[in-house]
């Protein structure tokens, strides 16, 4: 159903659209001028970048040393294989976790770097 721009309601609706824009432009302000981001944003973002760049390295570095050692293994020992296989495995799966982790970092730096401005 159309909104009409003569109903009983139009005036009401145009100054509660209004005050809602009014409302939110104050809060961007607000924002921009104190730097007073919202609560799940006031985290210390370069050190977790930092954290998530050591671990991503670390990872990777597991995934491919395991993988190696699983590799290297003689086949009489094959439980020794199948550990190996899985660490590398788990290694993997946190290095795409630390990865995400990052990409999650940049686009919340951006954003706080939009509210800044």
């Amino acid at each position: 159903m159309a909104i009409s721009r003569h109903g009983r309601h139009h005036v009401t609706r145009h100054w509660h659209a209004r005050t809602a824009d009014r409302r939110a432009r104050a809060a961007a302000r607000r924002w921009r001028h104190t730097g007073s981001e919202p609560r799940w944003a006031q985290t210390d973002l370069p050190a977790r970048r930092l954290l998530s760049r050591l671990f991503t390295v670390l990872f990777a570095l597991g995934a491919a040393g395991f993988a190696l050692l699983a590799w290297q293994v003689k086949p009489a020992s094959q439980p020794d294989r199948t550990l190996f296989i899985a660490l590398a495995a788990l290694c993997a799966a946190f290095t795409a976790v630390a990865i995400a982790d990052l990409y999650v970092i940049r686009r919340r730096a951006a954003e706080q770097h939009r509210w800044r401005r």
